[in-house]
C-alpha cells in the first residue's frame, strides 16, 4: 500500500506546484480572464544637427510627424547622438526647440549615450576641442533612470536594458567593470520573458570597413553577455541608415536616420542573406501584442511628406506555462510512475 501511495504523492506536489506556477504567471502577465491591451513605443537615433548651434530641419519634421501619427506612443528609444556637440549648452537648446511639440505632450524619451553627446565645437582645423568625457552637459539636458549613463527598466512583460558603448572610448571598447558587472547583474536578476538591448554603436555595421572593425570591438565584448542571457532585440544608431540583421540568433536593427546626414553602405560584403538595409531618413515603429513584437521601419520620401513601411520583422514572444500544459505535464509524470505497478500487481 504505502509503494502505491508514493506516485500519487509526487503526482499531487506536480499538480500543485503547476497551480502554482501558472497563477505566478497570471499575476505577472495578467490572468486567462483578462484581455491583453496592445502598446506600441518608437524607436529612432542619430538626430544630431548638421552643424552646431543650429536647427535641424529634419530632425524637427520627423520629430512632429512622429507626434502626430502615434498620439498613444508609450516612450521613444533613442539610439544617440541625440545632437552635434553635447558639451555645448547651445546644440540642447536647438534641440529642445525642435522636440518642443513632444515636450508639450510629456512624452517621455530613453536615451543611449552617443559619441557626439562627448563633443564640443569645432576646431579651425575641423577637428573637435577636448571632449566633455564626464557627460556633465549631456546630464543636465536629460533625466534618465539610473546613473543616466546606463540602465534599465521593465515595460508590460517586456525589460529594456541601455548600454554606454561610448565609455572610454579610443577605437577599443574600453568597457569599465563597473558598467560590465552591472549588466551581467541587471541581466542575471531579468524575470521579464523578452530582453531588449539598446546601444549607439552597433554591433554589426556594412557602413564601411572602419565601422565593420568597431562593430567586431563591440561585438567581442556583448555577443558573449547577450547570448548567456537571451537578450532576444538589439536597437543601435551611429551608421545613420536603417539595418536589420540577425546573428547568433538575436535581431539586431540599426535606426539612425532621424535627422543627422544620411551614410549610404560601402561594407555590404559584411551582409549576410536575408539583410534588409535603406539609406533614406525613417523611424521605426514596434507593436506589442500578447503574442508578438513586429517592428515597422516607415520610410520618408525626399520631401519628409509621407512615410511608406519598407521593412517588417515579426518576432514572437515567449511563452509562459498554461494551466492546460501544467496539468498535461503532471499527467504524463503520473502514467510514468503508475503504469508500472499496474504491470506488477498483474505480473503477481
Amino acid at each position: 500500500m504505502k509503494r502505491k501511495l508514493i506516485p500519487l504523492s509526487i503526482f499531487g506536489l506536480i499538480i500543485i506546484s503547476s497551480l502554482s506556477m501558472n497563477t505566478q504567471s497570471n499575476l505577472l502577465n495578467g490572468s486567462a480572464e483578462t484581455t491583453y491591451d496592445p502598446w506600441h513605443f518608437i524607436a529612432l537615433g542619430d538626430t544630431r544637427n548638421w552643424e552646431e548651434n543650429e536647427t535641424n530641419v529634419f530632425r524637427q519634421t520627423i520629430y512632429e510627424d512622429v507626434m502626430l501619427s502615434n498620439p498613444n506612443l508609450e516612450f521613444i528609444l533613442h539610439t544617440g547622438d541625440i545632437v552635434n556637440s553635447g558639451g555645448e549648452q547651445d546644440d540642447w537648446d536647438r534641440y529642445y526647440e525642435d522636440i518642443d511639440l513632444l515636450v508639450q505632450n510629456n512624452v517621455t524619451f530613453y536615451y543611449a549615450v552617443g559619441n557626439h553627446e562627448t563633443y564640443t565645437y569645432k576646431l579651425p582645423d575641423g577637428s573637435y576641442g577636448p571632449q566633455e568625457l564626464n557627460l556633465s552637459t549631456y546630464m543636465s539636458n536629460v533625466e534618465m533612470p539610473g546613473n543616466e549613463r546606463f540602465y534599465s527598466f521593465d515595460n508590460k512583460g517586456i525589460h529594456f536594458i541601455i548600454i554606454n558603448t561610448n565609455e572610454n572610448w579610443t577605437h577599443e571598447f574600453e568597457i569599465t567593470t563597473v558598467q560590465e558587472e552591472w549588466i551581467i547583474d541587471d541581466l542575471q536578476s531579468n524575470t521579464m520573458n523578452f530582453t531588449i538591448a539598446m546601444i549607439h554603436r552597433p554591433m554589426y555595421s556594412i557602413k564601411d570597413a572602419s565601422r565593420a572593425y568597431e562593430a567586431g570591438i563591440i561585438r567581442a565584448v556583448l555577443e558573449p553577455i547577450f547570448i548567456e542571457y537571451g537578450v532576444d532585440l538589439v536597437f543601435s544608431g551611429h551608421d545613420h541608415n536603417y539595418y536589420n540583421t540577425i546573428r547568433e540568433g538575436i535581431q539586431h536593427i540599426g535606426t539612425s536616420g532621424g535627422g543627422a546626414p544620411l551614410y549610404f553602405p560601402q561594407a555590404t560584403d559584411q551582409a549576410i542573406d536575408g539583410d534588409v538595409y535603406i539609406s533614406e531618413y525613417h523611424y521605426c515603429n514596434i507593436s506589442i501584442t500578447e503574442d508578438t513584437l513586429t517592428i515597422e521601419a516607415l520610410v520618408y520620401d525626399a520631401n519628409l511628406e509621407t512615410t511608406t513601411i519598407e521593412d517588417t520583422v515579426i518576432m514572437y514572444l515567449k511563452e509562459t506555462p498554461t494551466t492546460e500544459t501544467s496539468f498535461y505535464f503532471g499527467f504524463i509524470i503520473l502514467l510514468i510512475w503508475v503504469i508500472p505497478l499496474f504491470r506488477r500487481k498483474n505480473n503477481h
